[in-house]
């Protein structure tokens, strides 16, 4: 089957949303040991310690979204606005093009919006560039296959959950701007 969108896996770990202004100092597994020890505080320690869909971790003088729970393949639906879209994680899929009318269903519109759905909210850095990438990654030397998303800077809501229907099983996370940065005094 031929993909159509940039598909981002892991080596089996968690996905990592981060800013473009914090991504030079996400270290990845440098010295990274086990993460199962709490004394590990490796940045892949701390983000394997992640196990729902939505989650965060410090990093530098910010916070890195991790993405966990399920192994996949993660793909970016922008919604073409600059302000949201829909991270989709392939967990079954016969065929991407049920991926994008599934996206603009009540069903899941439902399930995103009920008590249920994993919800996070985050800052964009400065420039609202966003990295997708592997966990274990150091963001100063990218070697997997990555993508950066182009959202305006701001808040944002994250809301995760699972969606199945014929020839799908997904998890998508939902990502919608809140608020724009405030306005800084002249």
């Amino acid at each position: 089957m031929i993909r159509t969108h940039n598909w981002i896996a892991t080596t089996g770990g968690p996905h990592l949303l981060i800013a473009d202004e914090q991504l030079s100092h996400w270290q990845g597994i440098d010295g990274w040991r086990d993460h199962r020890d709490p004394a590990d505080q490796s940045d892949y320690a701390r983000a394997c310690r992640v196990t729902t869909w939505l989650g965060s971790v410090a990093c530098h003088k910010g916070r890195a979204v991790v993405l966990s729970g399920d192994a996949g393949d993660m793909a970016w639906y922008s919604n073409g606005q600059g302000d949201g879209g829909s991270l989709v994680q392939w967990l079954g899929v016969d065929d991407e093009r049920l991926i994008e009318p599934a996206l603009h269903t009540a069903q899941l519109r439902d399930l995103l919006a009920s008590s249920d759905a994993e919800r996070l909210e985050f800052e964009t850095g400065a420039s609202g560039a966003m990295w997708l990438t592997d966990a274990s990654e150091r963001g100063s030397d990218l070697r997997g296959n990555h993508q950066a998303l182009a959202l305006r800077p701001g808040s944002y809501l994250a809301k995760a959950a699972y969606h199945c229907s014929a020839g799908l099983s997904i998890v998508v996370r939902e990502i919608r701007r809140i608020s724009s940065p405030p306005d800084k005094a002249s």
